[in-house]
């Protein structure tokens, strides 16, 4: 348990955001692979599987990039894998709207949910917009 301590103390505050910004970087690389491996039928459907593969590479490269950069504060690198997320999320997104425009059924409930998903990145794009690497605290 020593180690766990040890590993905790070696992230700069505020630890709690960082590693909540963690497990979202990990859901979107989960959420890559998902999609690379067994893509939505209808959003497939829509861009085709040349996009719906880029798609799922954003996502990829964008949270193993952003879990590899947010602990240690890496900024110029993580705002490069929040910009990669945010191409998956605004793929899907586009395709979302398409959808909701063009097919029978709402699809609000999916877009309010990319809302949420878009804002979680803006907020940590206004947090680390600053500095390219994290100033140490003392």
């Amino acid at each position: 348990m020593r180690w766990l301590q040890r590993a905790w103390e070696s992230i700069t505050e505020p630890r709690h955001l960082k590693v909540a910004y963690l497990a979202i970087y990990s859901v979107v690389l989960a959420t890559g692979v998902a999609t690379l491996l067994d893509p939505p039928r209808s959003i497939e459907g829509q861009l085709g599987a040349v996009l719906t593969v880029v798609w799922s590479v954003f996502l990829i490269v964008g949270g193993f990039g952003g879990m590899l950069t947010v602990l240690p504060g890496w900024w110029w690198a993580e705002r490069l894998s929040i910009i990669l997320a945010l191409g998956g999320v605004t793929i899907y997104g586009t395709v979302v709207i398409s959808l909701h425009l063009t097919a029978e059924g709402s699809r609000l409930t999916q877009l309010g949910m990319i809302a949420l998903a878009v804002s979680t990145f803006v907020v940590r794009w206004v947090l680390i917009r600053t500095y390219s690497f994290e100033p140490r605290r003392g």
